[in-house]
């Protein structure tokens, strides 16, 4: 998800927008999307002459998160959500939270669902009457963190819109304790994950697999359109089947397999790419020429940006060949992506420089970002807003594939949000301590952390650990909230593989 989280100011660009069921023999349902901008600070390079110890920024606005409406539970209960094809779980305030974050968003209420089920583990297990004793999974967001337990319940889309509402059940994540900082900040209430398997606490915690079931009337498949950044038009999600309309004209959706085995252990929407062409020179990025080697492509909803290893961007953006004054804006070359496509044949995702180049009036910057992965995830590569602006994306978990065409935007342009000009007010972040007096205070009743961690609760007791004993149980550390960590990581998760918050 992506990863406004951790900026210094933000600012909510509101795309109000009906729902509509599409027509036909099979159960769809497209959804018009909110977006959430924030204000950022990126390092540039100095100007001829100025000092090396001089720190330069540039302010831009970027749109970061895209949600929309759900409604959970009978009778039904609203809820705000960021839908994100790298998040494998549904996450959800409860109002068991009392935290100031969580009581200034919408929160879940269970005893007022006829339809909601307690879960004890993950899985599926119901909380026997009486039963206190059940498990929880902590995620850590950024520099956020929260903890959630377990709940099953319906989940339906087009409530108040349309009469035909389209609903499936699905486990989620009722949120009992969250950090302040950054979700205080937010608009929306949750996280709605798209991704896969691998990404969930439980199989019957992903979203999409649960769409597979056969108790759902919803077919595996959603497409996504977001908006051109400057177009009048509104970014939306389809459940269920993909618009026609929203491929451009003379263009038809290209399908690219997904490595079926691989993407649902890593738990992201993976395709393979060939090599990266620059003004038509192959840069070998995959693997030497004619070695056969791929790199996986995570198509990513919830990340702002494009992100592959230091070495892949480094190689890349010197072939570009961009000048920090941008003065060598109109001469800049044509970027070719060429992926593995059905029948043994390929596809070309092509950006021109007004795609990948964002011209401000202190200069250039791309919507490329270096990340480094865990080794596991081998040379994968993120594919973010900024190349999903101009494709249109279509994910079909029931034939595993990803579908790209050339999206449909219209010609009418919408006036940009001004510029910033002062830097963002700095905001407060979430120190690296220990809550003593807390964890001493009833319910707990506890000693302090240092006696908590020597006793080895740590690992026992995770929720209590990430919430009060983040530094002696060594879970974070004192420097490492930096405001130019990258927004959209890989982390590895509590209960062992890797998820990015």
């Amino acid at each position: 998800m992506a990863r406004g989280f951790l900026c210094a100011a933000s600012l909510l660009c509101v795309l109000e927008g009906a729902a509509s069921v599409a027509a036909g023999r099979r159960k769809s349902f497209t959804l018009q999307l909110k977006e959430f901008a924030s204000v950022t600070e990126i390092p540039a390079p100095l100007l001829p002459g100025q000092p090396p110890e001089t720190h330069r920024v540039r302010r831009q606005i970027h749109v970061t998160e895209y949600y929309g409406k759900i409604a959970i539970g009978r009778p039904p209960q609203l809820f705000e959500v960021v839908f994100d094809t790298g998040s494998g779980n549904i996450v959800l305030p409860t109002i068991k939270c009392s935290d100031e974050v969580c009581t200034r968003h919408r929160r879940f209420r269970s005893e007022a669902s006829t339809s909601s089920v307690q879960l004890a583990y993950e899985d599926d297990t119901p909380l026997a009457k009486g039963q206190s004793d059940r498990d929880t999974t902590s995620i850590t967001y950024g520099t956020g963190k929260l903890t959630g337990e377990y709940i099953r319940d319906n989940i339906c889309f087009g409530l108040g819109v349309e009469k035909g509402q389209v609903c499936t059940q699905s486990n989620f994540l009722g949120v009992t304790q969250e950090s302040k900082y950054p979700f205080i900040e937010l608009p929306f209430d949750g996280v709605f994950g798209l991704g896969l398997a691998g990404l969930s606490t439980g199989p019957n915690f992903n979203f999409v697999n649960r769409l597979k079931g056969n108790g759902s009337k919803v077919e595996p498949v959603f497409g996504v359109f977001l908006r051109g950044l400057d177009r009048d038009e509104d970014s939306e999600i389809t459940f269920g089947d993909w618009r026609k309309e929203r491929v451009a004209t003379g263009e038809k959706l290209h399908w690219l397999p997904i490595p079926q085995d691989e993407a649902e252990d890593k738990g992201y929407w993976l395709v393979t790419m060939r090599d990266v062409y620059v003004g038509g020179k192959a840069l070998n990025l995959c693997g030497p020429a004619g070695s056969g080697d791929r790199c996986n492509v995570a198509m990513d909803t919830g990340s702002s940006l494009t992100m592959a290893s230091p070495y892949q961007v480094s190689e890349m953006l010197g072939a570009v060949g961009l000048k920090y004054d941008c003065s060598n804006f109109e001469h800049l070359p044509e970027l070719k992506f060429v992926f593995d496509a059905e029948a043994g044949g390929t596809y070309n995702m092509v950006l021109t420089p007004e795609d990948y180049v964002d011209q401000t009036h202190e200069g250039c910057i791309t919507g490329f970002q270096p990340i480094s992965l865990p080794p596991e995830l081998g040379r994968m590569w993120v594919f973010g807003q900024t190349v999903l602006r101009k494709y249109y994306a279509v994910f079909d978990a029931e034939r595993w594939r990803v579908g790209l065409a050339v999206a449909a935007h219209t010609a009418r342009k919408r006036a940009p949000p001004a510029e910033p000009t002062e830097p963002p007010a700095e905001k407060p972040r979430e120190v690296c301590e220990d809550q003593n007096v807390e964890m001493q205070k009833a319910p707990f009743s506890l000693p302090g952390c240092a006696t908590f961690a020597k006793m080895g609760y740590c690992k026992r007791f995770t929720p209590l650990a990430q919430h009060y004993c983040g530094l002696s149980c060594k879970l974070c550390q004192p420097e490492a909230y930096d405001l130019n960590t990258p927004p959209h990581v890989v982390l590895r998760r509590p209960y062992g593989r890797f998820r990015r918050h």
